[in-house]
This record gives C-alpha cells, sequence and structure tokens, in this order.
C-alpha cells in the first residue's frame, strides 16, 4: 500500500472507530460484559440540575441530540473510509470534510455547554479534540499529494524484529508479576504487632473490601484472647514508598476473664 493512502486509511480508521464507540456509548449506557462506558444520562441530569432544571426531560432532548450528531458523524467518516478503500479519493475527501465539519461544530457546542455549566476540565478536553480535528484534515490534504512512496517493510525488517522480541520479553515479565501479585491480593494480610495492642496490616494494591473482610476475621480466629476495640486505616503520609498500598492498623485489648 503507497504511504499517503495508508496514512489516510489511519486517520479514517480513528475517527470512524471514535464516533462508533460514542454511539454504542449512549446505546449500552449500564455496564456491561466487556463493557464499562460512561453514564452520560446521570452526567446531563446532573448539568441541568445545576441550572436549576430538574426535569430529566431537557437531560433526555440534550442527549438524544448529541447522540444523533455523533450518528451522523460516524456514517460520514464511515462512508470516507469506504470511498478511499474503492480507490476513489476526490469523494473520500469529500466525506471526511463533511465530517470534520460537523464534529467541530459539535465539540463547538460542548465546549459552549462546559462554560454554561461550569466544567472546566471538560472544556479543555473539547478544545484539544476541536484542534485536533482541525489537524487530522490538514494531514489529510498534505497525504493527499500525488508524489509518494510505496511502502516497503525491507528496510524495517529488523526494527520490527527488535519490536517483536522486547514485546515478547515485557509480555513474559508482566505475565508473571501479575500471577504473583494477583495471588498476593486476594488472601488474607498477615498483620504485626507494632506497638502492644497495635497491630499493622499492609495490603496490596489489588486488595479490595473482601480481603479487608477476610483479613480480619482471619485475626479475630487466630487472636481469641484479643478483643478489637478500634480499626483506623494509614493515610499515604505513613506510605510514602509504597502509595499504591493501604496500611490498616487493628487496635485491641485483652478479652476480660470475668
Amino acid at each position: 500500500m503507497k504511504e499517503h493512502k495508508l496514512m489516510r486509511s489511519a486517520i479514517l480508521l480513528f475517527w470512524t472507530l471514535f464516533w462508533g464507540l460514542s454511539v454504542m456509548d449512549k446505546i449500552i449506557p449500564d455496564v456491561q460484559h466487556l463493557w464499562v462506558g460512561k453514564d452520560f444520562f446521570a452526567l446531563f441530569v446532573k448539568f441541568f440540575a445545576s441550572l436549576g432544571l430538574q426535569d430529566p426531560l431537557y437531560a433526555t432532548i440534550a442527549l438524544a441530540g448529541v447522540s444523533g450528531l455523533e450518528a451522523l458523524n460516524f456514517t460520514m467518516y464511515g462512508a470516507a473510509l469506504w470511498a478511499l478503500m474503492q480507490g476513489n479519493g476526490a469523494k473520500s475527501e469529500a466525506w471526511f470534510f463533511r465530517g470534520i465539519f460537523t464534529s467541530m461544530g459539535l465539540f463547538s457546542l460542548f465546549s459552549i455547554a462546559d462554560q454554561v455549566f461550569g466544567d472546566r476540565f471538560q472544556l479543555l478536553e473539547h478544545g484539544l479534540f476541536w484542534v485536533v480535528l482541525l489537524c487530522s484534515w490538514i494531514l489529510f490534504k498534505f497525504f493527499a499529494s500525488e508524489t509518494e512512496r510505496i511502502l516497503s517493510l525491507g528496510a524495517t525488517k529488523w526494527a520490527l524484529v527488535t519490536g517483536l522480541c522486547l514485546t515478547l520479553a515485557a509480555t513474559w515479565s508482566i505475565r508473571n508479576f501479575s500471577q504473583s501479585t494477583f495471588d498476593v491480593g486476594t488472601k488474607p494480610v498477615l498483620g504485626e504487632e507494632v506497638v502492644n495492642g497495635i497491630w499493622k496490616f499492609d495490603f496490596p494494591f489489588l486488595a479490595d473490601k473482601v480481603v479487608w473482610e477476610r483479613t480480619v476475621n482471619a485475626f479475630v480466629e487466630d487472636h481469641p484472647e484479643l478483643e478489637v476495640t478500634y480499626i483506623y486505616t494509614g493515610p499515604s503520609e505513613l506510605n510514602s514508598k509504597k502509595k499504591t498500598h493501604l496500611l490498616l492498623y487493628i487496635f485491641t485489648q485483652a478479652k476480660s476473664t470475668y
């Protein structure tokens, strides 16, 4: 494949998938197997409620309008990609321009809404997307030039071999680390008595509330002579070397013999 056509195809494929997955995120609003997504309806309800518009109808209409524009963008980029695959560069460019224009318009609306709702973080994100869309159009036009080379893998053979070897080494290392870490992250944690009656437990970053409960229950079973009086989770300042871990302190006292 020619270099310029490959780059144009990559640009079109990215935006086709981007808008296609955005539409899917509206069709599948809840968490599903292999899909998390984002609850845009709850987000829109929150935004309109901040303006005193409590009726969810406003959020429903706004979300429906956004979803329709995103579906339109997906259709345009898909048509541009299909035209390019068929060898019709002029038609592909026409569809891509329509997609870029409507996408920039949509992100302009997003940016205006961000200022109305006071969401400065989203304003930065949507502004960056607006710039990326403009850059995508400039690059798409640049790669439309006639002077280009046929892409050859011969010159990059050694780079591909080196990259493959490094990938295999990294995969093996990550696999070993994952197996050992996952086992540790699901078992009860053993504590140490740091002060008389105070036990410290250092939880790995994979531990959750289930491991919490297992740890406390195991501690109570192993120390029937002690009574748990207080449980305290240490702040991150106490654990500067392991920012992703959690420190748990259990305060105990000897059970009364009466």
